[in-house]
């Protein structure tokens, strides 16, 4: 069937045709451009075609022009992207040297987005990445569920890929740093891998975990390096493997109440530079053989003032005793609280156990100073409030993936998001911004700062033209982290004030006089002026009433 001839009227640009498409609907007829001709010898020369340059619709001619959104967005998320990849720069290049440079990129790609977008699943991966700044710096990446889950997957069956990028981290310690070593427990109710286990916890509750063993650099307080481990997994078995999987050869070995250093007895002697900072339970018999309550001195940088004691035991270990008021007080209400509900109140127990209230000792084979145990003992707990975010804020209390290699593969990127999480803290803590918000709301306030992809890839200035709706309190946190180059908003207002006050001179108080008085004038004297002035040279009258009969 040819084009009808209505098709062929309509006016069209010169030296074109139509065709007919077999699909139905606005672009069922093409117009093309004529290309040249081919000249068949002995025959008529035959016309070529060359590409579409519009269509025929509704009776008119319209140009053919670009699908939309083929170029990608024209703007998307920047702040917390750029946050995110400005501090992690030299995490890219440990994975490139760990693994193929793809699976380096998208592994560091999806630890960007885990950070920009708490509690991303694999099936929303890829639409975040669309989203953000992290699709326009590295483009071409598959983040689909499947693709995700294959990473984690390969990623958690090379076990020398994750022992090179350790390695990487730990090389980066500085010299006489310390090295945190604890584990953590995440829930993982699969029944289909074999890391998911009951620990002694988790059985009450009914639910099933795996063990995270990780190490924390102490000077840069961030996550270096971490392993799974099954969630029935002893203590001691995991701490050990740890070690020799990552071959680490330095640190303190930071475990919790009743762990026997003795279990690793091995590692310690093969490594010499490897150490332990256990804490005893609290009817422990060297605490009273050693008098470690009778303190002996006061931690001055601390806030409420710790008191210390320190004791060379047999053996050549170390006992260090600590007492906080703070702690004291809140543990002395909370056993009043639960003597309270019911409970019959004995002054000789609560006595007794008052002297406990806000105490820890610990024990070690390393001779350190009061302040440098009870520092890596106050670092323990930061490092529970930063995995708690890892496990809140960022929302992944659990596995997002079935496969014991997958498990593996999720939990090494989930590493990274936590280091760049710990990085960001620390930040936001120099700066300030934490004092009047979280850091879930900075994130926030960063993720709602948008610019324009075709902007120039260089640091930007605050008013250079390519944001899009520029918040003035998210702009002010990009100029506070170095995001952008500018002034913070109160900075712009108190200018602007000081120079309108400049420019106008204030008007004297009160209502300006109608006949102003010249100012070389002499003062006019106080008071209301005389009718009747005398005259000058007439003397002064006596002072008092004259006398009725003078005489």
């Amino acid at each position: 069937m040819g084009i009808p001839e209505e098709i062929r009227k309509v006016p069209r640009p010169k030296n074109t045709v139509v065709v007919e498409n077999k699909e139905e609907g606005p672009k069922h007829y093409a117009v093309r451009e004529r290309a040249g001709i081919n000249y068949v010898p002995g025959g008529n020369p035959q016309p070529v075609n060359g590409k579409v340059i519009g269509y025929i619709y509704e009776g008119r001619f319209v140009e053919a022009a670009e699908r939309p959104g083929t170029n990608g967005p024209a703007s998307r998320s920047y702040g917390s992207s750029a946050l995110a990849r400005r501090e992690s720069r030299d995490i890219l290049d440990d994975l490139m040297d760990s693994m193929d440079i793809e699976f380096a990129v998208m592994a560091y790609a999806a630890a960007l987005l885990k950070v920009v977008k708490p509690g991303i699943k694999g099936k929303r991966m890829s639409t975040e990445y669309a989203r953000t700044f992290v699709g326009e710096w590295y483009p071409g990446l598959n983040l689909s569920k499947n693709a995700m889950t294959l990473l984690y997957k390969q990623i958690g069956m090379d076990d020398r890929i994750r022992s090179v990028f350790a390695g990487k981290r730990l090389s980066r310690m500085a010299a006489g740093g310390h090295l945190i070593i604890d584990g953590m427990l995440k829930e993982d109710n699969s029944s289909i891998n074999d890391l998911s286990g009951f620990t002694f916890k988790s059985r009450v509750k009914g639910i099933r975990d795996i063990s995270i063993i990780y190490a924390y650099d102490l000077e840069r307080r961030e996550i270096v390096c971490s392993e799974v481990f099954p969630g029935g997994y002893i203590d001691a078995a995991a701490y050990s493997r740890f070690v020799r999987d990552n071959n680490i050869t330095k640190g303190i070995l930071i475990t919790d109440k009743g762990f026997p250093p003795s279990q690793l007895d091995r590692e310690f002697k093969e490594r010499p530079d490897l150490h332990f900072l256990t804490p005893l339970k609290r009817n422990d018999t060297r605490i009273r053989s050693n008098a470690m309550m009778e303190f002996t001195g006061v931690l001055e940088n601390t806030e409420s003032k710790v008191l210390y004691k320190k004791v060379r035991i047999k053996g050549g270990r170390y006992l260090y005793s600590f007492k906080d008021p703070r702690k004291e007080l809140q543990e002395d209400l909370a056993y009043l609280q639960r003597v309270g509900k019911g409970k019959d109140f004995d002054n000789a127990e609560h006595a007794r156990r008052k002297e406990d209230f806000g105490t820890i000792v610990f024990l070690s084979d390393q001779d350190l100073t009061p302040e440098q145990a009870y520092s890596c003992y106050s670092d323990r707990w930061e490092i529970e409030l930063v995995f708690r975010y890892f496990k809140s804020d960022l929302d992944i209390r659990s596995t997002d993936v079935q496969d014991d290699y997958a498990v593996i593969g999720e939990e090494f990127v989930n590493t990274i998001s936590s280091t760049i999480t710990c990085r960001l803290l620390r930040l936001m803590k120099e700066k300030g911004l934490l004092k009047k918000e979280s850091f879930g709301d900075v994130m926030d306030d960063l993720s709602g700062v948008w610019r324009r992809t075709d902007a120039p890839d260089v640091l930007p200035d605050r008013e250079d033209g390519y944001w899009v709706h520029p918040f003035e309190y998210a702009m002010d946190s990009m100029v506070a982290l170095g995001l952008c180059s500018g002034e913070m908003y109160s900075e712009k207002v108190a200018k602007k004030a000081a120079a309108k006050a400049s420019e106008k001179v204030k008007r004297p108080r009160g209502r300006p006089r109608k006949n102003p008085v010249e100012p070389d004038a002499p003062k006019r004297p106080r008071g209301r002026p005389r009718k009747n002035p005398p005259a000058e040279d007439k003397p002064k009258r006596p002072r008092g009433r004259p006398r009725k009969n003078a005489p």
